[in-house]
């Protein structure tokens, strides 16, 4: 069961689901950076170390958990584990 991204806290472990609703790479810090968007808010998955990962796109719905930390903009969970949802899942 996923919690709306709302109601998260930081320092907490977490699964949230929603939309990618935008995927960037900050070659600064070598990073794949996905905007998660659930309907209540909005939270940063963070890969580190990774530049490409497969289906990790714009408009992709995933499910994701992981320890969230205050981030400098939103929410963020670093190095998620994360499982694909079906194109048409609601």
């Amino acid at each position: 069961m996923a919690q709306p991204v709302a109601e998260t806290r930081a320092r907490q472990r977490t699964r949230v689901a929603g939309a990618l609703v935008a995927v960037t790479y900050r070659p600064s810090g070598t990073s794949l950076v996905a905007r998660l968007h659930d309907g209540t808010g909005e939270l940063d998955l963070v890969w580190l170390g990774r530049r490409h990962i497969p289906g990790i796109t714009p408009g992709r719905r995933l499910l994701a958990e992981g320890v969230v930390y205050s981030g400098d903009h939103r929410p963020t969970i670093f190095n998620p584990a994360y499982r694909l949802l079906p194109e048409d899942s609601p």
